[in-house]
């Protein structure tokens, strides 16, 4: 009887430097960004530092200055950015069985879970429980790192330059945030939510109080249910 093949060796193997590097880097210039958003609707600094280390959601934070800068209410503004931060739930989620941890470290990866992360980990799950772990935490760390370490320095620079949009720093999320939604615009099913979102929203303005639209027009987002999980080029036949 011959010998059961042996599953290879688990290969853990992290990003390189210049990769965590990168990241980090572009996590802080976005945490910039963010904070002299927030701070431009009169967000205090520590609602901002508080944000950044237990919530750290770019685009929560930027739907509820949205809403703020707009005259909208407090309760509206806290609605918006916990919807458009409830996929961080489903990242969470997504994570569950990928490696055997205790309770706490179930905990703080459910907290520190991201797109970037849980791609990472993902991505390295194939190469063993130790590799995807590895992957995820050394993203998640420096993702993290840079929110907590740019929304410091923009407070800072707050304080130091006054408005932080005479140097553009007010551009830089809206700007990503354009380039994601572009991005979204290369699928069936993201081009119906873009689409219908955005069509409810320009809609609804005029003639609801601030907030609402935003809310509203998310709801368009389950029409993008009923769309073909596809890219409009259809693949080369080789």
């Amino acid at each position: 009887m011959t010998a059961a093949a042996q599953p290879p060796a688990e290969t853990v193997k992290g990003k390189s430097a210049l990769d965590l590097g990168t990241l980090l880097f572009a996590s802080i210039a976005i945490g910039i960004a963010v904070t002299s958003i927030l701070s431009g609707v009169g967000t205090s600094g520590w609602a901002v530092m508080a944000a950044c280390t237990f919530a750290y959601s770019g685009t929560g934070e930027v739907a509820y200055a949205s809403v703020i800068a707009a005259g909208g209410a407090m309760t509206p503004a806290l609605v918006a950015a916990m919807l458009v931060s409830s996929r961080f739930g489903l990242l969470a989620m997504s994570m569950t069985g990928r490696w055997k941890a205790p309770l706490w470290e179930r905990i703080v990866v459910a907290h520190l879970a991201s797109e970037v992360a849980v791609a990472a980990a993902i991505e390295a799950e194939p190469r063993g429980e130790q590799a995807a772990r590895r992957a995820f935490f050394e993203l998640a760390l420096c993702n993290t790192a840079g929110w907590i370490i740019g929304s410091g320095i923009g407070l800072a620079l707050g304080d130091v330059v006054g408005n932080t949009g005479r140097i553009g720093l007010d551009v830089v999320f809206p700007a990503s945030f354009v380039g994601a939604v572009v991005n979204g615009l290369r699928r069936k099913d993201s081009t119906v939510a873009v689409v219908a979102g955005a069509g409810a929203a320009l809609a609804l303005t005029p003639v609801l109080p601030p907030g609402l639209p935003v809310l509203l027009a998310a709801a368009t987002s389950l029409l993008a249910m009923a769309a073909p999980a596809a890219t409009w080029r259809k693949p080369a036949v080789s």
